[in-house]
């Protein structure tokens, strides 16, 4: 095939590639949004000894999971799914400036690239969550499906923060994420009916930590 006919990659094309290979696509490591670049609040809290440990992080995962930002984005993604324009609520429920920073890098970080490789548009200042809940619902994306996929890079992505700050080396790392499958797969089959009076969390302490990140000495991540 020639270069010429390469690039241009019509939306017809682009419908009919497996929804699997469209998530490994969208959440891997190569799609350029610059997740790496973000620790949620992580880099405070390891540095504020809250987080030494692989108990440490399962703990913070679970609780982000089941109380926190994973919570609340399954909400997002969930509804806007079903229709509801929420950027201004998911903006809205950033705790601090730091996480709407990283909320709105990552949305527009998205949405450029679906624009320009996937002939698709979205607006520019879309929230990540909501940006990822329009992506999917476009390309008939499975809701089950793109949910797992989006905790799994988000947690991933979090201990692989844990790895290189705390360090918690390689093995650990995985050990962390292996076992992160079941705190997901266990909030997954008690969420379906949450809705968006559910919205809010009790992350109280990460939030803290989140606002602080903002003054430290010494930052290697944005948020």
């Amino acid at each position: 095939m020639e270069l010429e006919e390469l690039m241009d990659i019509d939306i017809e094309v682009q419908t009919n590639i497996k929804e699997l290979q469209i998530l490994q696509i969208w959440f891997s490591s190569s799609f350029p949004i610059g997740s790496y670049a973000y620790s949620h609040g992580l880099e405070a809290m390891i540095d504020n000894k809250y987080i030494k440990d692989e108990n440490d992080l399962l703990n913070f995962i679970y609780v982000l999971v089941n109380h926190g930002t994973l919570k609340n984005d399954y909400i997002f993604i969930k509804k806007t799914y079903e229709g509801y324009n929420l950027n201004d609520l998911v903006l809205a429920n950033a705790s601090c400036k730091e996480r709407y920073i990283e909320i709105i890098s990552l949305g527009n970080s998205f949405r450029k690239i679906l624009k320009e490789s996937w002939n698709f548009g979205i607006e520019e200042g879309t929230a990540y969550p909501v940006c990822i809940g329009r992506a999917g619902l476009f390309f008939k994306i499975s809701f089950d499906k793109i949910i797992t996929f989006y905790f799994q890079s988000f947690i991933s992505n979090l201990v692989n923060v844990c790895i290189k700050h705390i360090p918690l080396g390689q093995k650990v790392g995985q050990d962390c994420i292996f076992k992160s499958v079941k705190i997901i797969e266990n909030f997954l089959k008690k969420s379906k009916n949450l809705d968006l009076n559910d919205i809010g969390g009790i992350t109280f302490n990460h939030d803290l930590q989140s606002i602080k990140h903002e003054t430290l000495s010494s930052r290697v991540y944005i948020t």
